[in-house]
């Protein structure tokens, strides 16, 4: 059963990447994330996630971590102010296809 769906993910994945490389202009990074999502939404939900919050970015301060289970996302990691936790849970919550957001930023004013 296993094998049966690691042929399958793998089967979609070399058809969405042909499928990406058919249409002129696509870019690679952005072929790449609408594979991801196809084959593991929750995957490709963080991500999405991650690049509102501008984790992808590594701009941060924080070292901000993102889950994501059946639409649901979960936050983690520690910021200086309760102000940033907040920004953090409702940019999180903004976000297409999120359901809900599960919080367990951490407060601590020394980081």
């Amino acid at each position: 059963m296993k094998k049966t769906s690691s042929t399958i993910v793998v089967t979609s994945l070399a058809l969405l990447l042909a499928a990406c490389d058919a249409q002129p202009g696509l870019e690679p990074e952005v072929a790449q994330q609408i594979a991801a999502a196809r084959i593991d939404p929750d995957a490709g939900l963080a991500r999405k996630v991650e690049k509102a919050l501008g984790v992808d970015t590594g701009a941060l301060p924080y070292g901000i971590e993102v889950t994501a289970t059946d639409g649901r996302i979960g936050l983690w990691g520690t910021v200086d102010n309760s102000a940033a936790r907040k920004r953090f849970e409702l940019t999180a919550a903004g976000v297409v296809g999120v359901r809900a957001v599960e919080n367990h930023i951490r407060v601590d004013p020394g980081a």
